[in-house]
């Protein structure tokens, strides 16, 4: 008899979340996808329709106080095979360190690095050994690859998430799960562009092999959606 894996996926109301929601329910696991609204979203709606069971959406904020205690008891005693935090935003259009302020940080700083730490920590006890945890970040977020100068705010909000990731495992005397930080590559979503190189069911589909690849071996990683070493 064979067990259905189940994924937690936040962010699956659209673009990178709503592709990996796709790839994984195609693969025949289960999906608890997290999304700010239930309602009023076609392209949700039509991927629920389309794979039923397989899709469990949990309507639920992040950001909100109650969100570890909302996700928990949607998921109840469920096991995870992998968690996977993906929502993020980009922070204030104008990208510039002089005009910002100390709203605009601290929100973009707590979407995009806090939160989502924080409830893959609270969550961590729900995933399974030789499973996987992992966070959609950014080759901006690269300090050795420095690549974040037209967006500063936005790469050091990714740099700040890689580094409490490195700080969460190093923390642990043994990996019980990998431990990932994923660089999607330059999609075609709304905070991409519509020049971006790549479809978001590329990759999604890369993302998905990568997260696969690395079930079972219980190590730290910043990887592309290639599987190629980032460096940190």
């Amino acid at each position: 008899m064979t067990t259905t894996a189940h994924v937690l996926i936040t962010g699956v109301s659209r673009g990178i979340g709503l592709g990996l929601a796709e790839v994984f329910a195609q693969a025949g696991w289960t999906v608890h996808g997290v999304t700010r609204k239930r309602s009023g979203n076609a392209a949700l709606d039509e991927l629920s329709q389309r794979y039923g069971a397989q899709i469990q959406l949990i309507e639920c904020d992040l950001d909100q106080p109650d969100a570890v205690a909302t996700i928990r008891q949607a998921l109840g005693q469920q096991t995870l095979r992998v968690a996977l935090f993906n929502a993020g935003i980009y922070g204030p259009s104008h990208q510039d360190i002089k005009q910002t302020t100390s709203a605009d940080v601290g929100q973009l700083f707590y979407t995009n690095a806090i939160a989502p730490i924080a409830l893959a920590q609270h969550l961590a006890p729900q995933v399974e050994n030789g499973g996987a945890i992992a966070f959609i970040s950014s080759q901006m977020a690269s300090l050795g690859l420095n690549l974040a100068t037209p967006v500063p705010l936005y790469g050091a909000s990714k740099s700040a998430l890689n580094s409490l990731l490195l700080s969460w495992s190093s923390s642990l005397e043994q990996l019980p799960w990998s431990l990932l930080a994923l660089h999607p590559g330059w999609v075609r979503t709304a905070m991409g562009g519509e020049n971006a190189m790549l479809s978001v069911e590329q990759s999604a589909q890369g993302l998905y092999q990568v997260i696969q690849s690395y079930l079972g071996r219980n190590e730290r990683a910043f990887v592309d959606y290639q599987g190629h070493a980032m460096p940190w």
